[in-house]
C-alpha cells in the first residue's frame, strides 16, 4: 500500500510539481471534485501530495484500513478481490477515479485490492486532513455520495452480471 508522509516519500515514489490544469483541484479531473464549490477543491488540494506509483504497486490492499484517499490522475489500474483459489478481477479504472474513501468515511477495513497495471499520476489527501475537511466543510458530503453511490451502481452491476451469468449456466 502506498504512504506518503509530509517528511518524504516512501517505496519509491516520486513526487510531481502538477501543472495546474492537471491538479486535483480541477474538477474535469476526478470524480469527487467534479460536484465540489472550488472553495472546497482548493481546501482539500492544499493537503495534497501528487506522486507517480510504479507499474504493480497496491494502492488500496484488502483488509487494511487506507490511510489516504487516493485520486487517480493518470494511467490504469485493477480492482481485485481475493479469494482461496485466485485474485478475482473486477475490472479496471482510469483517471478520475478515486479509492480509499469509504474505509475513510466508515472506518472499516476494504474489501479489493487497487493495483497499478503501468506508471501512474496519483493525488494522495492524508485521511485526516481529508475528514478534517469533510468536518469542517459539509458541501463535501454531496460529492462523497456521488462517489460512494456510483462505487454501489458498479457493484450492482457486477452482481447482476454474475446472477445472469448462474442463471445461463443452470439452463444448460
Amino acid at each position: 500500500m502506498i504512504t506518503v508522509t509530509d517528511q518524504g516519500n516512501k517505496v519509491g515514489l516520486k513526487s510531481l510539481n502538477m501543472n495546474p490544469l492537471t491538479t486535483a483541484a480541477n474538477p474535469a479531473t476526478n470524480e469527487l471534485y467534479a460536484s465540489l464549490p472550488v472553495d472546497v477543491r482548493h481546501a482539500l488540494e492544499q493537503h495534497a501530495r501528487h506522486v507517480i506509483v510504479p507499474r504493480g504497486q497496491g494502492l488500496i490492499q484488502y483488509g487494511i484500513l487506507p490511510n489516504q484517499l487516493m485520486i487517480l490522475n493518470s494511467g490504469t489500474v485493477e480492482i481485485s478481490v481475493p479469494s482461496p483459489e485466485a485474485e478475482v478481477s473486477l475490472g479496471t479504472a482510469g483517471p478520475g477515479k478515486v479509492f480509499g474513501m469509504r474505509a475513510l468515511v466508515s472506518g472499516e477495513t476494504p474489501e479489493i485490492d487497487v493495483t497499478t497495471l503501468e506508471d501512474c499520476e496519483v493525488t494522495v489527501i492524508p485521511g485526516q486532513e481529508f475528514l478534517g475537511v469533510l468536518q469542517s466543510m459539509p458541501q463535501v458530503y454531496f460529492g462523497v455520495a456521488k462517489v460512494l453511490s456510483a462505487d454501489l451502481k458498479i457493484a450492482d452491476q457486477l452482481i447482476r452480471n454474475c446472477s445472469r451469468r448462474n442463471l445461463a449456466a443452470r439452463k444448460i
